[in-house]
């Protein structure tokens, strides 16, 4: 079971894309943001609300549209509403980035960067090319031991992609010790690591250089 959380402003294709290219199935939700004080004279919002409740039940009948009123006279009560939706999701949470009015766009998006935790993935419908993408949103919260942060350093110096034998050649670490730090390290989600034949891949990941950047 799934719970697509997506911001929304006028243009339906913006969330539908995403979710057809993901996949909907029987019990899946479609949880749409809007702002509470929703200045929509024209009713275009509503008829995009309605063109996403159509394809849903085109695809499956069992799955269901909801609107969630959003509180937009305090940022962080925006951002507090956010986090009660990706907290109470059914399932697997997908925040889907549909572009929407900045009073909600931005809590969301913090919201979600700071309980990366909850977030099974994100979303994005790109208007310039038309290309459904997965978005590699970091935890803003992500910590790691503090002895880590040495060998987290090298591998930014070593280009943010290297092995684990190029890693402890220039570590002053041994080789067990750099192993366990990236154990630590890709568990704090600051890096990614892929075996292959007989070595350790580590690419440093977005909130690794974002970890980084803080010093």
């Amino acid at each position: 079971m799934r719970t697509y959380v997506c911001t929304l402003g006028y243009h339906s294709t913006r969330v539908t894309r995403p979710v057809l290219d993901n996949g909907i199935d029987s019990g899946d939700r479609i949880v749409v943001l809007r702002p509470t004080e929703d200045d929509d004279e024209d009713g275009r919002a509503a008829q995009a609300v309605d063109d996403i409740r159509e394809m849903a039940s085109t695809i499956d009948p069992e799955s269901r549209v909801e609107t969630a009123q959003l509180r937009t006279a305090s940022f962080t009560e925006t951002v507090r509403d956010c986090l009660s939706l990706l907290a109470d999701a059914d399932g697997d949470a997908i925040a889907v980035f549909g572009g929407g009015p900045r009073e909600v766009f931005l809590p969301f998006t913090v919201a979600v960067c700071t309980r990366r935790d909850l977030v099974t993935e994100a979303l994005q419908f790109r208007d310039m090319d038309g290309v459904v993408s997965e978005v590699p949103v970091p935890d803003l919260l992500a910590r790691a031991p503090s002895r880590t942060d040495p060998t987290l350093a090298l591998i930014d110096d070593l280009g943010g992609e290297t092995t684990l034998p190029e890693l402890s050649a220039a570590s002053d670490h041994s080789k067990s010790t750099v192993g366990r730090h990236l154990d630590e390290l890709e568990a704090a989600g600051l890096v990614s690591t892929e075996s292959e034949t007989q070595t350790r891949l580590i690419d440093l990941t977005l909130t690794g250089e974002l970890h980084l950047s803080r010093g």
